[in-house]
């Protein structure tokens, strides 16, 4: 399984900011942490959750109306570094 992984600098962008936060972060603290709107980060999410490097995980909240989301690394999402080409 030596596939090369490429994601955008976007995607890369919220990788590193849940690795370097504890591995998992809901939406709306990334939204407003990289100043971008939830549905940006939702599409970055989308392609780190296709290449296996993070989910989704839902929790209801007390107080809230719908579940927080939160993005989970995967070990493989813990682990991964971009190669240079």
């Amino acid at each position: 399984m030596n596939e090369v992984k490429k994601i955008t600098e976007k995607t890369a962008e919220v990788l590193y900011y849940v690795r370097d936060n504890g591995g998992r972060v809901s939406i709306p603290e990334l939204a407003n942490a990289l100043g971008r709107e939830p549905r940006s980060i939702n599409a970055n999410v989308t392609d780190l959750t296709k290449k296996k490097f993070a989910e989704r995980e839902k929790v209801e909240e007390e107080g809230s109306d719908k579940p927080v989301t939160y993005v989970v690394l995967t070990d493989l999402g813990k682990t991964w570094v971009p190669t240079e080409e």
